[in-house]
């Protein structure tokens, strides 16, 4: 069942499989044209999201009062702004985005591509696969807690012979008449919608920034694979022949293309994807500070299983950006450490320029930057470090 989270799965069958799945459910998979049931799905998800962006967190301002109560709120309603946002990013540029996949499909799965070649991309691709499952796991399991925790509490209620109560999965503000049989089913079906489109649709902007991270490291690794054998022969003899250096300097030539074409295409992803990075990060302590606080303050157990998911969840998605941030730049700095391993000593004068010119341009890492900040590891520390001191701050005042 979960095959295509091996490394041994083909990656035309694990491509963006989590993300795909994901985009197609709330109409957001980049595709050369929209269909009349993807437009359908994106207006619908982009509606159910918008609600309970809206009404979440006015609920949090209105009752700011009571702290506890309106971070109940906000920690579901900020996740839904950013997701909201993501959405009408991903349909904006939807041309964009599909020319992406197409070149990142293009560069994996080119014909001329030999065996341990397929089983680098595939043991990246493994990595991106088992992150995106994990991210959209988790946000399902958190949003059927959520979805369920009104239904257990009213259970207790008509077991213990007591009155029950119309709660809805979320701190909500709506009209009152929403709240009331026999509207309060449809609103609760709405809100259970509107839960799960946005774990769709932060499982697939999330999951296609790694996975794609993943497949652009692929890449650059099966580049490093091919500078390796065409310099392989070095290794058997003293000095290089004419003939040799000849034949260096044309597959070279082809290397170059290809380092290029791998660069273009990291910057046109960065481009496109810098809004949303920004936006996460901006919002990325806020969202554990308040998911945090409320597994601090749940005593319910069912409670703190909501707020452990929504927690994991929310590391999960800030983990994807620094950690596929970072292999993208170890990665593109990695070509120039094979370029120096190799004997280029031993080629003429015309190679050896050629190989420096290429190391010179590998040497300058790509990243996946965005202002003020370039996704990484130390980021990663820098914002959880910053959610401790805000929970300590707003813990003086409960």
């Amino acid at each position: 069942m979960l095959d295509f989270l091996k490394t041994t799965t083909p990656i035309t069958k694990s491509f963006m499989l989590i993300p795909r799945i994901s985009g197609r459910m709330c109409g957001i998979w980049p595709q050369r044209h929209y269909t009349c049931i993807k437009s359908s799905l994106f207006v619908f998800s982009t509606f159910v999201v918008g609600l309970g962006a809206v009404g979440e967190n006015l609920y949090g301002v209105v009752y700011l009062d009571d702290l506890v109560s309106a971070l109940e709120a906000f920690c579901p309603g900020v996740t839904k702004v950013i997701s909201l946002l993501k959405i009408l990013v991903f349909f904006t540029y939807n041309r964009q985005w599909y020319d992406i996949v197409q070149r990142m499909r293009k560069m994996l799965m080119a014909e001329n591509h030999c065996k341990e070649k397929m089983e680098i991309v595939e043991r990246f691709a493994s990595i991106g696969s088992i992150y995106s499952f994990i991210l959209i796991t988790s946000g399902m399991t958190t949003n059927i807690f959520f979805n369920i925790r009104p239904l257990a509490a009213n259970l207790m209620r008509y077991l213990q012979n007591e009155p029950l109560q119309h709660v809805l999965p979320f701190n909500i503000i709506v009209p009152e008449i929403f709240v009331k049989y026999p509207l309060f089913p449809f609103t609760y079906a709405m809100l259970t919608s509107s839960g799960a489109m946005t774990v769709f649709t932060f499982s697939f902007c999330d999951g296609f920034f790694v996975c794609a991270s993943m497949y652009m490291c692929g890449v650059f690794s099966m580049l490093q694979h091919d500078i390796r054998s065409i310099f392989a022969e070095l290794s058997e003899c003293e000095t290089s022949t004419v003939a040799q250096n000849q034949r260096f300097r044309q597959q070279l030539s082809a290397i170059v293309e290809r380092h290029n074409a791998i660069i273009d295409l990291c910057t046109d992803f960065t481009a496109n994807f810098t809004l949303i990075v920004l936006l996460h990060f901006l919002s990325a302590a806020l969202v554990l500070c308040s998911s945090l606080l409320d597994l601090m303050l749940n005593s319910a157990s069912l409670g703190l299983l909501v707020y452990a998911f929504y927690s994991v969840a929310a590391l999960t998605q800030l983990f994807l950006y620094c950690i596929g941030g970072s292999y993208v730049r170890e990665s593109s700095i990695s070509v120039a450490d094979t370029l120096y391993d190799i004997k280029w000593y031993k080629c003429d004068v015309e190679t050896r320029k050629m190989i420096l010119m290429m190391l010179h341009r590998s040497q300058k890492a790509t990243t996946i930057a965005v202002p003020f900040f370039t996704p990484s590891l130390s980021a990663f520390s820098s914002i959880i470090s910053t959610t401790g001191s805000y929970i300590a701050l707003l813990k003086t005042f409960l």
